[in-house]
């Protein structure tokens, strides 16, 4: 975890040439690859490019993370629909195979259904097109 937040700070520390910050990108590359490793991901589930950890149960992870958060507080047309889908296309071009046939939208308004039924009160989100569909024009 010390490791995760050493990379945030250094994430947010502005360089002032072009040079810097590529070399900065690759540090940070190798950074996150060195963490992958650490967390005992295998090297050839870490993309080279990026550091970041493509394996089946880094993909678990994130696609849980976004039907946990659309179950907690909905999905509006704005923010999470597209994010979700970006975050997925990423997916999609690195690991085809996990993201084929997976529909993570399904899951998380079941979810968040479920989530504001037991609840007992209504959904509070106006944007929310779980609760608030757009009328199709």
């Amino acid at each position: 975890m010390r490791a995760n937040l050493l990379l945030m700070h250094y994430a947010r520390t502005p360089l002032d040439c072009a040079v810097c910050e590529a070399d900065r990108l690759t540090s940070m590359a190798d950074a996150r690859a060195g963490i992958c490793i650490a967390a005992g991901v295998a090297i050839d589930d870490i993309d080279p490019a990026s550091g970041y950890d493509h394996s089946r149960r880094g993909y678990n992870l994130v696609r849980a993370s976004w039907v946990d958060l659309i179950r907690q507080h909905g999905a509006s047309e704005f923010h999470e629909i597209p994010d979700i889908a970006e975050v997925r296309a990423s997916w999609a071009e690195k690991r085809p195979e996990f993201v084929e046939g997976d529909d993570w939208l399904t899951e998380a308004f079941a979810a968040h259904r479920e989530f504001i039924d037991s609840l007992g009160v209504p959904c509070r989100r106006s944007t929310c097109v779980i609760h608030y569909p757009v009328p199709s024009l």
